[in-house]
């Protein structure tokens, strides 16, 4: 097996038991706190193990070996058996592993016992324990590894990960290099936020860049199983986000992003702990930062500039006086070329708004997003039909103004919407959500519209 494969500690600890108390307890115990993965008896083994083949597997599995030489090293047989199988270990592997400690003996003590250690550059117990660790963690981790400033990130967050040496960092740099580092909306992603050095020249930046790419991908692996998302409640989006360590973190230092995939949390009253960072992007100069990506200008109430951008637009009294079809659309699919909301189509959208799930929603704001998906119905009506060649009948009729609702189109719009509700993971009643549909004369709206576009076309 490589050694890729097989490295499970940063150090295994050779010593001998007289040594534990006074020195190599302590010792491990001040690597561990420094995050180093020590192989150590006491931490390492359980009952029932065998001592022999677990002593060769930490043998085996370690980056380095610290040998603590004292005279009562010398004196026994099994710490002697342990370094032996380092030395041949160091040969085959044609690389330094042995990080020598003298504790209590001086160099000729070792030249006259063991006189190739006495080759090797040591440090002495006699000088403390902060110079002994010192020197041991300037060879464990040379010039703060990348994987190391990692590694020590995600364990001050909690997460434990796998050594440095292990296969999984490998697809977490890849994941971040190609995926996060240049986010894009093929890559489907949601709840990934801006790494926090875009460029990550130095060491220390890429590593947590490498960590934040790690919390980063179990998190929003999650979002995805669970669907949280715009029509998720603000409540459970809430103890999603608490449940994962640095999201709360991450999010609150790009908000824009956050009400970019949440924007239930922009409204008053569901913003406990987003309050501040979101009304710093509410005024008309930060628009920049939040809105969403179009090949248009925006639609607005009045003609004029939005007071605040797409995805904060929820916070702001007037919803930033954009009108309810743009209102509705950015709910649905808002982006910024990078990063976006859209989870379901708009069919599936409406139907939730429709629907008892939409509980939560402000009724003022439900209201104007209802209206907004009848005045520009084009971007999401063809969602009904999936290949229904009954709904298509009902979205593109021959007669519009004699459209009608026949039983086999409210069966296929019944149909469609129970599909809908299945998708949003709703248990309402179908034909009560399809009856409201009809209430609403959606289909007739797109009638309209498609009327009105075609009027406007013959006078240009």
């Amino acid at each position: 097996m490589a050694l890729a494969e097989m490295d499970l500690h940063d150090v295994f600890i050779c010593h001998a038991s007289e040594d534990k108390d006074d020195f190599v307890r302590p010792l491990a115990e001040v690597l561990r706190s420094h995050h180093i993965d020590v192989w150590y008896d006491e931490f390492t083994l359980t009952v029932g193990d065998s001592l022999r083949e677990a002593i060769d597997r930490g043998l085996a599995s370690s980056r380095f070996a610290i040998v603590v030489l004292s005279p009562s090293f010398f004196k026994k047989r099994w710490p002697k058996r342990e370094l032996n199988g380092l030395v041949a270990r160091e040969m085959g592997e044609d690389r330094n592993l042995i990080l020598p400690v003298w504790h209590g003996v001086g160099r000729d003590d070792v030249l006259r016992l063991s006189p190739p250690l006495a080759d090797l550059l040591a440090v002495s117990s006699a000088r403390g324990m902060d110079h002994v660790v010192h020197d041991l963690l300037k060879k464990i981790r040379p010039n703060e590894s990348p994987l190391i400033v990692a590694r020590d990130f995600l364990i001050e967050k909690g997460v434990p990960p796998p050594v440095v040496t292990d296969e999984w960092w490998l697809d977490i740099v890849e994941v971040k290099e190609a995926e996060f580092a240049w986010p894009d909306l093929n890559h489907d992603w949601r709840w990934i936020f801006p790494l926090p050095f875009p460029t990550g020249s130095r060491a220390r930046e890429r590593g947590l860049n490498i960590g934040w790419t790690a919390l980063q991908l179990d998190w929003a692996k999650a979002a995805k199983e669970q669907r949280i998302c715009q029509l998720t409640h603000p409540d459970e989006v809430r103890a999603f986000m608490d449940e994962w360590p640095g999201l709360v973190e991450l999010a609150r230092s790009s908000p824009e992003i956050l009400a970019l995939y949440a924007p239930q949390l922009t409204i008053p009253g569901f913003d406990a702990g987003f309050s501040d960072v979101f009304d710093a992007l509410l005024p008309p100069e930060q628009i920049n930062k939040t809105d969403a990506f179009r090949y248009s200008g925006p639609s607005t109430i009045d003609g004029k500039e939005p007071l605040c951008g797409d995805f904060i637009a929820w916070r702001h009294p007037t919803y930033g006086n954009y009108t309810p079809g743009e209102l509705s659309y950015e709910f649905v699919s808002a982006h910024d070329g990078s990063y976006s909301r859209r989870e379901f189509d708009g069919f599936e959208c409406l139907v939730w708004l429709l629907s008892s799930a939409s509980g939560w929603m402000p009724t003022k704001l439900r209201s104007v997003l209802l209206q907004g998906f009848k005045d520009r119905t084009h971007w999401w009506i063809t969602d009904i039909c999936r290949s229904d060649s009954t709904l298509e009948d009902a979205v593109f009729p021959k007669r519009p103004s004699a459209f009608r609702y026949t039983k086999a189109i409210k069966a296929a719009l019944i149909g469609r919407v129970d599909q809908a509700l299945r998708e949003v993971g709703i248990g309402d009643d179908a034909e009560r959500c399809a009856a409201r549909f009809m209430e609403c004369r959606f289909f007739e709206s797109s009638h309209d519209e498609r009327k009105r576009i075609a009027c406007e076309r013959r006078k240009k």
